[in-house]
């Protein structure tokens, strides 16, 4: 029995993405854009969230661990309909679609980014930042020059896959009218009737940022690693702090 690759006859016209580039186009940058701001946003404030939650104090551990457990339990889909349209209606604030989905994403994806972050603080020893302190460092001037850049390295491979969740998640941001990449291409099919061509095209261009994010976290993950080897090449002596030779 012969399997015909193509039982309806189907007709390419891969010519109607060259048509509709420059809208693919634009699509793209603002999904860069909408993913950077988002992102940039949700690392601040999932580091602020998972120093919370490493907090001795109980209360604040517990309001900390309460907020990652709900933003992370809320579809994507469902809290940028309610933030644009129900917040809205109740509290009568005319916020516009771009940030209504960057403050979606940056919320839940601080969640997501304050467990990588206790995680990555976690699997550095302690007696390293004892060490530092015992030096006459500050606990900020510890956690900067001692825990963090340790604590950089094994953070960016899970960032860098948060970072390509935000990129597939803004594409939810066109059902509030948000002209993104996938909006532009559902656009575009709705004037040519081109599904197959200009979907295919959507789905490249998503493939081809995943791997250029990959690439590029690849990239600060060999820097980060270079940076600490120098820290141990400049340590003379068997006298150089604990944290340093730890970190070689």
């Amino acid at each position: 029995m012969r399997l015909d690759w193509n039982p309806t006859n189907y007709q390419f016209a891969w010519d109607v993405v060259g048509q509709y580039r420059v809208w693919l186009f634009e699509g793209v940058v603002l999904t860069l854009k909408i993913a950077t701001v988002s992102m940039l946003f949700a690392m601040v404030l999932g580091l602020l969230i998972a120093l919370l939650r490493m907090s001795p104090i109980w209360p604040v551990r517990t309001l900390a661990s309460l907020y990652i457990s709900v933003f992370r339990a809320i579809p994507p889909l469902v809290f940028i309909l309610w933030m644009y349209y129900g917040v809205t209606l109740v509290t009568g604030l005319n916020i516009e679609a771009f940030w209504s989905g960057v403050i979606c994403l940056t919320l839940q994806y601080a969640a997501w980014l304050a467990e990588i972050y206790r995680a990555g603080l976690q699997a550095i020893d302690k007696g390293q930042r004892e060490a530092a302190l015992s030096t006459g460092l500050s606990r900020t001037r510890a956690f900067a020059k001692v825990i963090w850049p340790q604590a950089w390295r094994i953070i960016i491979p899970p960032m860098a896959n948060n970072f390509v969740g935000i990129i597939k998640d803004s594409s939810l941001i066109g059902v509030i009218g948000l002209n993104e990449l996938m909006r532009q291409s559902q656009i575009a099919v709705s004037l040519t009737f081109r599904p197959f061509e200009l979907y295919t095209a959507a789905m490249v261009i998503y493939i081809v940022l995943t791997l250029a994010i990959a690439r590029m976290a690849s990239v600060l993950e060999q820097r980060a690693a270079r940076s600490l080897n120098v820290q141990v090449r400049r340590m003379p002596g068997s006298g150089r702090p604990p944290w340093i030779r730890n970190a070689a």
